[in-house]
């Protein structure tokens, strides 16, 4: 990824495409990204650009085109119009909608209609890269050992990832299950998939229930939905899964304040480590 790559420079890499005619709009970004809206030709696009630093966070773009290309045939995601994995840029279309607010995941109805699309993106076809945890724990662990006070930390939570059983179980999962990567057009369709590979099935659950403190009884109306009849041979496994991500969760997030501090990340991190004691 070239940091100082322009939008113009990057939509120049689209085949058939004039940069001078597009207009542009930066969109307020992820973590991991830089994101514009395209008007060209009468319909709107969507750019990212990788931040700097986008490889210490840990997603491996190679199997993100694949997996999105499968997810919009299946009406999940966005077309899939350029990628360019080395130089950290993508171009979709636009999806129309409402993106989720944290408040979407207050509702009974919004949470059913969120383990009904989970269960769809399970049905993809496997991409072949299945997620390791303990791999990623480890790298983020040694990346951190240029900070004391967070070093210590990380490498508890390397330990609970490594104590917590690997399933025999794997489906496709997108891995980041958050509500600002759900837009609601009638249908939801998910965007973000820079984490998508193959996983256990609860970790999607896990993401959403861990990144937004979901009290116990939203966590079983998605986990019921999602499950069916069979949910309550899902609880230890989910149990599982959820402190597997609030560990990794607490390394990304660690890992992310040491390349661009924010107050925001501070909190969460202090709020994390108190709940994974």
């Amino acid at each position: 990824m070239n940091p100082g790559m322009t939008p113009i420079d990057a939509l120049a890499r689209v085949s058939g495409w004039d940069p001078s005619r597009a207009e542009i709009t930066e969109l307020k970004g992820g973590l991991t990204n830089r994101t514009y809206r395209v008007a060209y030709d009468g319909r709107d696009y969507a750019l990212r650009l990788d931040v700097e630093d986008a490889d210490v966070l840990r997603f491996d773009r190679t199997y993100e085109a694949k997996i999105m290309q499968a997810a919009h045939a299946a009406g999940l995601g966005p077309e899939l119009v350029h990628v360019d994995p080395d130089a950290g840029i993508m171009v979709t279309g636009f999806l129309p909608g409402r993106p989720w607010a944290d408040s979407d995941l207050s509702s009974h109805g919004q949470l059913e209609r969120l383990a009904e699309s989970i269960r769809r993106v399970h049905e993809l076809p496997l991409c072949g890269q299945r997620v390791n945890l303990q791999e990623d724990a480890a790298v983020y662990e040694a990346f951190l050992e240029q900070r004391q006070g967070l070093h210590a930390f990380a490498t508890h939570c390397v330990e609970i990832i490594r104590g917590i059983p690997v399933g025999d179980r794997v489906v496709c999962c997108h891995n980041d299950l958050i509500a600002r990567n759900v837009v609601d057009d009638g249908h939801l369709k998910l965007i973000d998939w820079e984490y998508a590979c193959d996983n256990d099935p609860m970790f999607d659950l896990a993401v959403t229930i861990g990144f937004h403190d979901l009290d116990r009884s939203r966590r079983d109306i998605l986990l019921n939905t999602y499950a069916g009849s069979g949910a309550a041979e899902f609880q230890e496994q989910l149990a599982e899964q959820i402190r597997a991500y609030d560990a990794i969760q607490w390394l990304w997030f660690a890992a992310r304040q040491l390349v661009a501090p924010e107050r925001e990340q501070a909190e969460r991190l202090e709020f994390l480590q108190q709940r994974i004691r």
